[in-house]
């Protein structure tokens, strides 16, 4: 969607964002903390060069024979924060770099947003204090295009059991009784299949027992 994902390089999530990123045709930044002729970690000197393969860039403020210092990784946060529209913090521990880059972005005016975690999870504590804080929920893509303000409609799915009755809502609101008889299926089926497209966020219900298509996705 011409999205590009700004990330670390570090074993995990980073590598996760910049692998899925050029996966899918697009364009990724890794900003890393050391030289660039001593990539970190090593394991990722192949994606690095990868990356460049694809088109993208890999940063750093370093001198490009600088060894590793963990005492920069919060500096290189700063840079991570200030490239990205958007910080979308996956998982944090209590203390950890994806919640410096989060603080950072807080104080850089940026938009910051997490993926809610179990609360009994230790890697789940960060994204979910940043979110009693006033972070951004995600629970979507759709959530991430909406913060992006970006308004181009993600990919939303529908059940190939339902598609038939989901093909047939629309903005004018229709009964239960009509769908079922475009549908040629039963008044119980049809209501079941309502259902759980409701649930799923692709029908939305009105007085007298009708229906619409989800109103995201008529306009």
């Amino acid at each position: 969607m011409g999205i590009c994902i700004v990330s670390g390089l570090a074993v995990g999530i980073d590598t996760s964002a910049h692998i899925s990123s050029m996966y899918e045709d697009g364009k990724t930044i890794a900003v890393i903390a050391s030289g660039l002729n001593k990539i970190y970690p090593p394991e990722n000197k192949v994606l690095a060069e990868k990356i460049i393969q694809n088109g993208g860039l890999i940063l750093s403020e370093w001198e490009p024979d600088e060894d590793i210092d963990m005492s920069r990784f919060p500096r290189r946060n700063r840079i991570i924060s200030g490239l990205a529209d958007l910080i979308l913090v996956i998982e944090a521990k209590y203390r950890s770099g994806s919640t410096i880059t989060a603080r950072y972005g807080i104080k850089q005016k940026k938009e910051v947003a997490c993926i809610p975690g179990n609360i009994t999870q230790k890697n789940s504590y960060g994204t979910n204090k940043l979110l009693q804080e006033g972070a951004n929920l995600v629970m979507s893509v759709q959530d991430v295009l909406d913060l992006l303000g970006n308004e181009e409609k993600a990919k939303r799915n529908v059940d190939e059991k339902f598609k038939e009755v989901y093909d047939n809502l629309c903005a004018i609101p229709q009964t239960v009784d009509e769908i079922s008889k475009r549908v040629n299926k039963s008044i119980s089926e049809v209501n079941e299949i309502l259902f759980m497209l409701e649930i799923d966020g692709f029908a939305e219900s009105l007085p007298g027992d009708k229906y619409i298509r989800c109103m995201k996705d008529i306009y």
